[in-house]
C-alpha cells in the first residue's frame, strides 16, 4: 500500500526542516573548530576517515548489488 501524496510531501519536509535545524543549532562550534590541524593533519584521525568513507561504499555498493540481483517481488 502506498502513501497518499501529501503524506509523502510532509515526511519530505519534516525532514528537511529537521536538517536545517541540526545545522542551524551546530553552526557555531563547526565555525569555531581548527579542522585541518584536528582532522587533516592528525594522522590517526585522517586514518579513521578514510576507513569510515570506504565502509559506507562498500556498504552502498553491497545494497546496490543485492537490489539489482534481488528486486522486491510485489505480490498483489
Amino acid at each position: 500500500m502506498e502513501l497518499p501524496f501529501w503524506v509523502q510531501v510532509f515526511l519530505i519536509i519534516v525532514q528537511v526542516a529537521a536538517v536545517v535545524l541540526f545545522l542551524w543549532l551546530i553552526w557555531p562550534q563547526v565555525k569555531n573548530e581548527e579542522w585541518k590541524k584536528k582532522f587533516i593533519d592528525n594522522k590517526q584521525a585522517l586514518s579513521i576517515l578514510i576507513v569510515f568513507v570506504l565502509v559506507f561504499i562498500f556498504v552502498y555498493g553491497m545494497t546496490a548489488i543485492f537490489s539489482w540481483l534481488y528486486p522486491v517481488e510485489l505480490v498483489y
